[in-house]
């Protein structure tokens, strides 16, 4: 199983531990600001922006470990 957005109370909280997709939402929500205030001054930027992210691997996909 894994989860979106890394959020910590979802992610580090449960058992097994939740692997998550982390998209960085703060960077994410930074860039989505400073596109807004371009495209409120006519500075528009059309096309699909793309942002890196992170898998990070915790014990609900993580391969057994030794019985």
């Amino acid at each position: 199983m894994i989860g979106y957005d890394n959020w910590e109370v979802l992610s580090a909280e449960t058992r097994p531990l939740l692997t998550s997709v982390d998209p960085n939402l703060e960077r994410l929500g930074h860039t989505a600001a400073q596109h807004l205030f371009a495209a409120i001054d006519g500075k528009v930027a059309p096309g699909i922006h793309t942002m890196p992210c992170r898998l990070v691997i915790r014990d609900s996909t993580a391969p057994p470990g030794p019985s």
